[in-house]
């Protein structure tokens, strides 16, 4: 609990605030001479000790008064630890553009890709409910209604105009769980008290519907089909060496270890990782490189670190005559994961490409046609399967004959004992147990 007491300096009358917190006695001395306003504060900070013992959030009204602080009496707080340092004001702080634009601006410790993402799923919260909608006023009614608005938004049409396909569900999942994170932080800036999108479900985010296994035949019609050794290298470090696009872009000649056989990939989403040089790769390292500008110090140097290559490598695959498959350099990247999943430990390959064996599973590894056509014409060599070995020697062995005439047998007249252990009891009380049932000392005729 808090107390206020009166003080009076020169004349001046003034508050001094008095309260406990983390077993500290903490004295506050107020400048307003009011009393009512001085018991105002007092209410305030009680409920703000209230809610950081409980680790809940204060009351809407006491979070907004935190939030408006200035001066001593902010500075006192922070230094407690009952509020924080940074705050939001302004429309920052109420309209849901310019807060999720000043969240996004704040977010200097992700990469560009996902500021995008971020920007991408506040582009579908303004367009839904209007970028001066204040955040306070967005029920969690209204965020169930923007998932099933997102669900059901128009994507693809016909030429007459008809929608053929709308959002996918793992889209929307995504958009969802950007938009939990975004509402989280409003809470924690103690500009809401609850997160309207905090029990939405997001759904799954993997649509393995979109799966494309690359062949090594049609690796080899696109290589043939690349203008250039530039656009051929593209290709092989995605198919061969599973590089994301970012890693492709960002990746160095010194990079390039030709004495160690290894390519040292600095990631711009995971870190710094390395690879083999794969036998597959090797020519097209070797034929860009002897025929790279002089001073060039970037691998693919046609191109900025944030170019788009997914289009004009489409075009490239048409010109293959292949039809391009959709998400391009991902597929690259999956079908790389599930030829090396044949051949080497799964810790191996989560070192060499960047990523843990459940997102592997989640979002790379595919079931080829070759993987079908191994199980139905080769199924399960059971000489190099121990179990299956001591499985079928079990089924083959010879079993001793049973000699029936040695074998107890329980007839009807040896009645169960039942699951309850006998009562031990002297001999003259223990009757003899018949097919009928217990023996009774005197008979009924």
């Amino acid at each position: 609990m808090a107390s206020i007491s009166k003080e009076k300096r020169n004349g001046i009358i003034n508050w001094r605030l008095q309260f406990l917190y983390e077993g500290k006695r903490h004295s506050i001395r107020l400048t307003d001479n009011q009393k009512r306003r001085a018991e105002n504060v007092k209410r305030h900070i009680e409920e703000l000790v209230r809610a950081k013992r409980s680790a809940g959030q204060p009351e809407p009204s006491t979070a907004l008064w935190a939030n408006d602080l200035s001066g001593t009496l902010h500075e006192r707080l922070v230094r407690v630890g009952l509020i924080d340092a940074k705050r939001v004001n302004g429309d920052a702080a109420r309209l849901l553009k310019p807060f999720v634009d000043s969240y996004i601006e704040d977010r200097t410790d992700i990469a560009q890709s996902t500021v995008d993402a971020y920007e991408y799923a506040r582009d579908y919260l303004v367009e839904h409910f209007g970028e001066h909608k204040p955040i306070a006023a967005i029920t969690v009614a209204d965020a169930e209604q923007w998932r099933r608005w997102l669900l059901a938004r128009p994507v693809a049409w016909d030429d007459d105009g008809n929608t053929t396909k709308t959002m996918a569900e793992s889209t929307v999942s995504k958009l969802v769980k950007r938009a939990k994170t975004i509402f989280k932080h409003a809470v924690k800036s103690r500009l809401i008290t609850e997160s309207p999108f905090e029990d939405i479900k997001a759904g799954g985010e993997v649509n393995r519907d979109r799966d494309h296994f690359i062949t090594p035949a049609t690796a080899k019609k696109v290589l043939k089909a690349c203008p250039d050794p530039q656009w051929r290298l593209i290709f092989a470090l995605a198919r061969f060496a599973g590089l994301r696009r970012c890693e492709i872009l960002s990746l160095n000649w010194d990079d390039v270890l030709w004495n160690q056989g290894r390519l040292r990939i600095d990631s711009p989403k995971t870190g710094v990782r390395e690879c083999p040089i794969f036998p597959e790769l090797l020519p097209y390292l070797k034929q860009a490189s002897d025929q790279r500008p002089e001073g060039s110090t970037r691998c693919i140097h046609r191109y900025h670190r944030l170019a788009n290559l997914g289009t004009q490598l489409n075009r490239v695959i048409e010109s293959a005559g292949v039809t391009p498959w959709v998400k391009t350099f991902q597929n690259l990247r999956s079908t790389r994961r599930t030829e090396l999943q044949e051949q080497h430990p799964d810790h191996v390959i989560n070192a060499w490409l960047g990523h843990s064996s459940k997102t592997a599973a989640k979002h790379y590894l595919q079931v080829t046609d070759e993987h079908w056509e191994r199980g139905v014409t080769r199924g399960v060599n059971h000489a190099e399967s121990p179990c299956l070995t001591e499985i079928s020697t079990v089924e083959n062995s010879t079993f001793p004959a049973v000699d029936d005439s040695e074998t107890p047998c329980i007839t009807a007249l040896a009645a169960p004992l039942g699951l309850e252990p006998r009562i031990t009891e002297s001999e003259s009380v223990v009757l003899p147990i018949t097919l009928w049932g217990s023996a009774h000392a005197g008979s009924v005729s």
